[in-house]
Formats: structure tokens, C-alpha cells, sequence
């Protein structure tokens, strides 16, 4: 079993490695009403919003100990994908089942299904099923209904097919000092605001336009779309789809997700309105309305017109930017360790030598397994399993490097071959200062861990 091993506090966890689909580094959350105590907020990445949980917190942990600094994984539930904040995430190692203390009962929702120790200590395995969404319960929601999740225990099948039909979820926002919603689906993701380029002569309702991973995106003030002054700087960007143009409007605030019946809606006379009702206000907003806005009476038609005109001259010149940037890859040698598949940059390697003994040293650094001759130099060998603490299984050859023009031999059990991995596939990951796994690739669906030789060059100044 492949396994992600990381830290939060002073305890060290595992997750399935299959569960883990990307290693990133901190984003930023917007609220969520009516969350529980464990859920952070809304997190967007690569374009889709998803739950953030704080593992600490459902952990059963004091306090929350994550460092807002640390890494963030994307764990794929089973039924759903959430982020989790953690310190640090340190190693990949593979396991036997056999390895692995596994807890007995088959209890789904439990937070720790096993445990197994690894170099003297302890380490917890949390079971990825247990982060969903699906049986958390909302806190703090107002009399008559609204929040995040809503129980459906005690209802008949009727009863539950009657209120989806009439459910109607939101993204609520504040600006021009007003709140307004959108339909839920209308909104294709959530961004911070950008650095935008302005567009004279274009109105005084275009913001300008803001490059979102490589294409031209035309960013609309709402407020004053809807005639109201800005009254702050925004601070979000909600990218939504107008007849058949995708465009963003900033807003100065996300205030949550909110679902309401659609009995609730007061709607306006005429079929252009820029809004299709007002909505009753929640909490802190009780006695005050909220706007439901019109998606296709927003934007006047010869507002659209001119919009598009200046996307297709900005996006020609955009999207040879984006195809250059794509074009940006690492070349590396892929090679095993154990289970594990891991690479080194290609200009580090200086040869491929099949395995054979090397002399040990009766005195020498305990990090080291011996030295080899090879083509008339005496290398160091090095083996990097013992260090990252993986399972060896059978050593054929060695990698040849060089460190400040000396050579080391590294200890492989398989040369897998020469891969190519855009720099887009790549994540930074925070380790110590003698830490030789310093990134992570994904190719193919697969992880694999990027190795420095930065530890070696360190020792070989000192």
C-alpha cells in the first residue's frame, strides 16, 4: 500500500497515497454560514470549489495546530474531493498490509482505521472516507431554515423529492454596501481579485481585464452594473457565464452559500430586470433583502458586444503566453526505489552503471553504504532507501551523479526511463533543511517523488 505521510502539531498521519490527487501549497478560504466548527470554509482550486476541513479540529486535537503555512492536500473521498491543511507532508513510502495494525470493525466514519510504526515512531492512519461532507450537521442556523446542510432523516421519500425540487442554493455576496445572490450553478468558480489591465473608452462598469490561467477574462463591476457606487475595493472575482460570454464580477465580499425555498423569492415584474426578486435576509441581515440577480438582463446587449470585440484581440495575443508557458517542461530520469517511483533531474545524472559491491568503509559516514570505482574515479555510494526509510527490493544499477564535480553512486532497484513533466504537474513540498524529497510530480495519474541532491552538496561544503 502506497501511503502520503504528513504532520499536523506533533503527531505524524498517513493517508492512501490513491486518495491523495494533488499537494499544494496554501489558498485562501472564503466562509461558509452555518458550517461547523471543523469546516474552514471554501477553498478554489484549479478552478472547482471545494470543502476545506480541519483535520485538527476533527481529530479531536486542543487546538487548531496547522501551520497556515504548511501544505494543503486534496483528498478524494469516494464521494466527493476535499482540502485538508496539515504542517507538513515529509515522505511516500510503500507498505506491506501486513505492516499495518489494522483497526477491527468496518465502521466508515471512523477518523483512524490502523496505525504502524516507522523509524520508532507511531504514525496514525486516517481514513479518507470520513472527511465528507455527508454527515456533517450545520450550527447556527436561524429559525425556519436556511445553512449549509439540511437533515432529511425523519422525512418520507415524498417529502425529501419535494424539497429538492424546491430547493434553491446561493452564493450571496456584499457590494456597492448591498447583498446580492446568484444561482449556485450560474457561478463557474470563485478567484481573488488580480492585477487588471485597464481598458479606456470601454465604461465605467469594466474594471478591466484579468488573465485567468492563460485567457483574457473581462472582470465587470456588479455594483455599479447595478447603479450603485463602490463604496470599497473588491476583493473577489465571480466568473459566470453571459449568454454564451464567459465575463467576471467583482465583488468586495463573499458572505457564504446560503439555500433558500423557492417560495421564499418575491420576484419583480418584466422579463429584463437585472434582478429576478429579492430574497429575505438571514442573521445578521434580518429585516434587510437580498437581490437575485438576473444573469441575461445584467448585461445590456451592446455592453456584450463591445466585451466580446476586446476578448478576441486580447485573447491572440494571451494565448501564445499560455502555449509557451505550457511548453515548459522538466526533463528527468524516472527510476524505483522499493514501490516508490521517484526521478532526478536529468543534467544531474552523469551515468547509468549496472549494481556490483562496492568496499565498505570500516570507519566511515553511517549515512554512506561503501565507495565503488567506476571509470577510474572512487564514488561514494549512497543509498537513498534507508534514508527516505522505503523497503528495498532488488537493486540493479546505480545512478551516477555529480555534486560540485565530484561523484556519487546512488543505489536503484529499477531505471525506469527518461520522463518529461510540465512545471504546471509540479508541487513545491515543505521539508527540513536535509530533506532530499522536495517536490512532487504527477504523470499519468501517478505521483512521483522529485529528488534533490541539495543534502549532498551541503555535507560536501561543510
Amino acid at each position: 500500500m502506497e501511503l502520503v505521510l504528513f504532520e499536523i502539531g506533533q503527531g505524524r498521519f498517513a493517508l492512501r497515497a490513491a486518495a491523495v490527487s494533488k499537494v499544494l501549497d496554501a489558498l485562501p478560504i472564503t466562509p461558509l454560514p452555518y458550517a461547523p466548527r471543523d469546516v474552514e470554509g471554501l477553498i478554489n482550486v484549479a478552478g472547482s470549489v471545494l470543502l476545506k476541513v480541519d483535520l485538527a479540529l476533527r481529530l479531536g486535537l486542543p487546538a487548531r495546530s496547522t501551520d497556515p503555512e504548511g501544505n494543503l492536500l486534496v483528498i478524494m473521498t469516494g464521494a466527493e474531493s476535499v482540502g485538508m491543511q496539515v504542517d507538513r507532508v515529509f515522505n511516500k513510502v510503500t507498505l506491506d498490509d501486513s505492516d499495518i495494525h489494522f483497526h477491527q470493525g468496518d465502521d466508515r466514519q471512523a477518523m483512524i482505521i490502523g496505525e504502524f510504526t516507522l523509524q520508532e515512531q507511531m504514525i496514525l492512519l486516517v481514513n479518507e472516507k470520513a472527511l465528507g461532507l455527508q454527515d456533517m450537521q450545520p450550527e447556527g442556523v436561524p429559525e425556519g431554515g436556511g445553512g449549509l446542510i439540511g437533515s432529511v432523516a425523519d422525512l418520507t421519500q415524498a417529502q425529501i423529492d419535494e424539497a429538492v425540487l424546491s430547493d434553491m442554493p446561493t452564493v450571496s455576496v456584499l457590494d456597492g454596501g448591498e447583498t446580492y445572490a446568484l444561482h449556485m450553478q450560474n457561478v463557474q468558480e470563485i478567484v481573488e481579485t488580480m492585477p487588471l489591465t485597464a481598458l479606456p473608452g470601454a465604461g465605467p462598469e469594466v474594471m478591466g481585464l484579468m488573465q485567468l490561467r492563460g485567457q483574457a477574462l473581462m472582470v465587470l463591476s456588479l455594483a455599479r452594473l447595478l447603479g450603485r457606487p463602490s463604496v470599497a475595493s473588491p476583493k473577489f472575482v465571480l466568473v459566470v457565464g453571459v449568454e454564451g460570454t464567459r465575463v467576471g464580477l467583482s465583488v468586495t465580499d463573499i458572505v457564504g452559500i446560503e439555500r433558500y425555498s423557492k417560495e421564499d423569492l418575491q420576484p419583480v415584474s418584466g422579463g429584463d430586470s437585472q434582478l429576478e426578486g429579492y430574497l429575505p435576509g438571514t442573521q445578521e441581515r434580518e429585516g434587510r433583502m437580498t437581490g437575485l440577480i438576473a444573469l441575461d438582463g445584467l448585461v445590456p446587449e451592446e455592453g456584450l458586444a463591445l466585451y466580446r470585440r476586446y476578448l478576441i484581440t486580447e485573447s491572440a495575443q494571451m494565448a501564445d503566453t499560455q502555449d509557451k508557458g505550457l511548453r515548459t517542461v522538466r526533463r528527468l530520469l524516472g527510476f524505483r526505489l522499493g514501490h516508490e517511483r521517484c526521478a532526478l533531474d536529468l543534467s544531474m545524472i552523469d551515468r547509468v552503471e549496472e549494481y556490483t559491491a562496492g568496499i565498505d568503509l570500516p570507519e566511515g559516514d553511517e549515512s554512506l553504504t561503501g565507495v565503488i570505482q567506476i571509470k577510474g574515479e572512487i564514488a561514494p555510494i549512497l543509498d537513498l532507501r534507508s534514508i527516505l526509510s522505503i523497503t528495498p527490493l532488488e537493486t540493479s544499477s546505480y545512478v551516477v551523479v555529480r555534486v560540485d564535480g565530484a561523484p556519487w553512486a546512488l543505489i536503484v532497484d529499477k531505471i525506469d526511463r527518461v520522463i518529461e513533466i510540465p512545471e504546471k504537474d509540479i508541487t513545491p513540498v515543505r521539508t527540513q533543511q536535509s530533506d532530499y524529497l522536495t517536490e512532487v510530480g504527477r504523470l499519468d495519474g501517478e505521483l512521483i517523488s522529485l529528488l534533490s541532491l541539495e543534502p549532498l552538496a551541503s555535507s560536501a561544503r561543510a
